[in-house]
């Protein structure tokens, strides 16, 4: 997916504000940490540059045929 870039620099915006909002949080590290890379991963789907899924299917692809490179 690839957002029209006048939404897309609002949406780092609020992305921004919110990873803020998850550091100023009582959230245990693993947690906040969760929260922050979801939500990256989301804003970097909406711009195109992410696959959910991606790294775990090369990772698969990896184990069944060693000899290539993926």
């Amino acid at each position: 997916m690839k957002t029209q870039s006048k939404y897309l620099e609002e949406i780092k915006r609020l992305l921004a504000d919110y990873l803020l909002e998850i550091e100023k949080s009582d959230l245990k590290p693993l947690s906040a940490q969760v929260y922050q890379v979801q939500s990256k991963n989301f804003v970097r789907w909406i711009n195109g540059e992410f696959t959910p899924g991606e790294v775990k299917k090369a990772k698969k692809m990896q184990r069944e045929n060693p000899d290539k490179t993926v």
